[in-house]
């Protein structure tokens, strides 16, 4: 029931209370724990209304709700029109809130309103406006980080028109700041080093324009580098050309990281990479004085590039190396060797030598391991070892219908890449996803210590020593091959064993160091000299499949890897 209150009622109870006459309990108001009805009540309540009334008028909203809130809903009249005072200033700000994007603010609002009880159709409407503009900006919000993700995918691969492009879909100036700085640096140091390699070809200093333009793709790809790349590669082929014809070998040689660089893009440069590794193998087949090998060769390079006046005079000189081997076996002293391959007085003026000839006689040859197969290398302290041959060496997965050479027990692809030999270099072919030092690449030229990664499987790859040509694919300790196979070594003229940084299988630092080699397809081992000495070398053996061998402090066993 509404209370009825005059302005002397109010005077009287107020001059009574200063006055100090006693009150009735039911006289004081709500605060002082009187009664809701009493007349004190009353009076305060009312105070209360026409404060939070007066807050409506000037425009503090908060402090009417905050007195709003603290009347208890009643069915007072003052109450009532208190409510509906705040319901239209209460709905225009939220509207405001909406405007401005302040979402939470203007929810808030809406939720006093149904507090209140004067939620009605238009601010139900407002609700579902807000909440599907909400809705709507988490959705912008996804689509904006999928697209920040995306370009970072794409700066990471040095893809950066498109990493650009996939940035200039981002409307957030905190997510496109992120991104911009680096695309804007690495974008800037392409074209600094493209601007090197244009004057480098200006000058003629060809090697150096590649150089500077390979380094440009390791920031990034952009069109500038494209456009760069025909000029490049034409100007290489003209100067390997003039090299090969004035038989500049060394220089030839120096030019082969620039030719596998631009073969990445270029596969035309193909032919100059076979021609550059035939003329390092040239070059090591006469230092082992292998003729017969070395005339293969040459022959080779004359049908490749034709016939110019250094590879002429070689195998000139190889013609008349054999024509004096075939005078020397004609002669007296021929015709008597080849009936007599041994003279005695030889045996006792070099017994070392003698010994290591009746070794090599008196291991039958089917015993000996021969490097036509898969080779398993077990070393005390070493671990085990897989030893190939192969110049190209299959990967992919243990137990699919493709045939590989390592079979890795892991989630990748059956074929899912190539390890390919070219001369002293290696390359990686790519047929399923693969990296090489975290980028994504179909070829690449491998290096000592870059990190392979086939899925989830990381391949490390080693070529420890200088002076091999003889490179290792190091497992994760996860995905060992079978028979405990924890490293690959891809032979290709020596491997050494020990404990050096410079071998190829690791042993324990008190061992001594012993090095694999191969003579007319069989594996022969021999101890390496602690220091230069003056004489004989230490004696060769060849390997007996399956029987464990001890030499130098090694004990190791060499037999097919099934």
């Amino acid at each position: 029931m509404r209370i009825e209150r005059t302005g002397s009622q109010l005077d009287g109870a107020l001059a009574g209370r200063q006055a100090g006459v006693p009150q009735p309990v039911g006289s004081r108001g709500l605060r002082d724990g009187g009664p809701r009805g009493s007349p004190m009540f009353a009076r305060w309540f009312h105070v209360r209304v026409r404060a939070a009334t007066r807050a409506i008028r000037q425009g503090r909203l908060d402090d009417a709700l905050a007195i709003a809130r603290e009347l208890q809903p009643t069915d007072d009249s003052d109450y009532e029109k208190l409510c509906d005072a705040l319901a239209g200033p209460l709905e225009a700000r939220a509207r405001l809130h909406r405007q401005a994007g302040r979402y939470r603010e203007a929810l808030a609002d809406l939720d006093h309103l149904a507090a209140l009880n004067r939620e009605g159709t238009d601010a139900r409407a407002l609700r579902r406006q807000i909440i599907e503009e909400i809705q709507a900006a988490a959705e912008q919000t996804a689509e904006e980080r999928a697209a920040w993700r995306r370009a970072a995918a794409h700066l990471r691969a040095g893809h950066l028109e498109t990493g650009r492009a996939e940035l200039e879909r981002i409307d957030n100036p905190r997510l496109r700041e992120q991104l911009g700085a680096e695309l804007e640096r690495r974008a800037g140091r392409a074209e600094r080093l493209l601007q090197q390699a244009d004057e480098a070809l200006a000058r003629g200093d060809v090697l150096a324009a590649v150089r500077h333009w390979d380094q440009a793709g390791r920031e990034g790809h952009t069109a500038q580098r494209e456009r760069l790349l025909p000029k490049l590669a034409s100007a290489c082929r003209e100067l390997l050309d003039r090299w090969h014809a004035e038989g500049r070998i060394e220089a030839l040689m120096a030019a082969r990281s620039a030719v596998s660089a631009l073969l990445v893009r270029d596969p035309a440069l193909s032919d100059w990479d076979l021609l550059i590794e035939l003329c390092g193998r040239a070059a090591s087949q006469l230092a082992a004085a292998d003729y017969t090998a070395l005339r293969q060769t040459l022959l080779r390079l004359r049908a490749a590039r034709g016939d110019v006046e250094w590879v002429r005079a070689a195998l000139g000189a190889l013609a008349r190396i054999a024509e004096g081997e075939e005078q020397l076996l004609a002669s007296p002293l021929g015709l008597y060797a080849s009936m007599a391959p041994r003279w005695p007085a030889a045996e006792r003026a070099g017994e070392v030598r003698t010994q290591e000839m009746s070794a090599a006689s008196q291991s039958p040859q089917r015993d000996a391991v021969r490097l036509d197969t898969p080779l398993l290398v077990v070393v005390d302290g070493g671990g085990s070892s897989m030893l190939l041959t192969r110049e190209q060496v299959r990967i992919g997965r243990a137990g699919s219908s493709a045939v590989v050479d390592i079979a890795l027990p892991a989630d990748v692809d059956s074929h899912h890449a190539d390890v390919v030999r070219r001369g002293s270099d290696y390359f990686v072919i790519a047929h399923g996803p693969v990296e090489v030092n975290q980028r994504p690449t179909r070829q690449c030229l491998l290096h000592h210590g870059d990190v392979i990664a086939l899925g989830r499987v990381r391949l490390t790859f080693h070529k420890p020593s200088s002076r091999s040509q003889t490179a290792v694919l190091q497992l994760p300790h996860r995905c060992r091959l079978a028979e405990d196979v924890g490293s690959v070594v891809l032979f290709c003229d020596t491997c050494l064993v020990g404990p050096a940084l410079t071998c190829h299988i690791r042993t324990r630092e008190n061992e001594g160091q012993v090095v694999l080699f191969e003579r007319s397809g069989v594996l022969y081992v021999r101890q390496m000299p602690e220091g230069p000495k003056l004489g004989a070398s230490p004696r060769a053996e060849p390997v007996v499949a399956g029987c464990t061998m001890e030499l130098a402090g090694l004990r190791f066993t060499v037999k097919p890897y099934a």
